[in-house]
């Protein structure tokens, strides 16, 4: 039995086999990135591109260049929420968000 026919066994109606087998051969999924790049990142976070470059710009959101393609680590997006986390006060109040952080004089 080949792996094609293994897969129609399993998820007959499949289109895209390679990637309903990709984890079982250690290929990334997309659960297990480290990095993303701006579009799919923008998307992750709900945000436009062009904000996502305004961030990047502010120092609000650190990048990497690799050679012309520009990605943002997952552990940078995540930080990027938790510091823009709305707290709740008693009463259903939102407390007053903190200022941005500021930008270091090494990145």
């Amino acid at each position: 039995m080949s792996i094609d026919d293994q897969v129609d066994t399993v998820m007959p109606n499949t289109t895209n086999k390679a990637s309903a087998i990709a984890p079982a051969y250690g290929i990334v999924s997309q659960a297990s990135r480290l990095a993303y790049g701006v579009e799919d990142a923008a998307e992750a976070l709900g945000l436009s591109r062009s904000r996502l470059y305004e961030l990047i710009a502010a120092g609000e959101i650190a990048a990497c260049k690799v050679g012309k393609r520009t990605i943002i680590q997952v552990n940078e997006l995540t930080a990027f929420l938790d510091r823009h986390r709305v707290e709740r006060l008693p009463g259903g109040r939102a407390a007053p968000t903190p200022p941005p952080r500021q930008r270091s004089a090494d990145r």
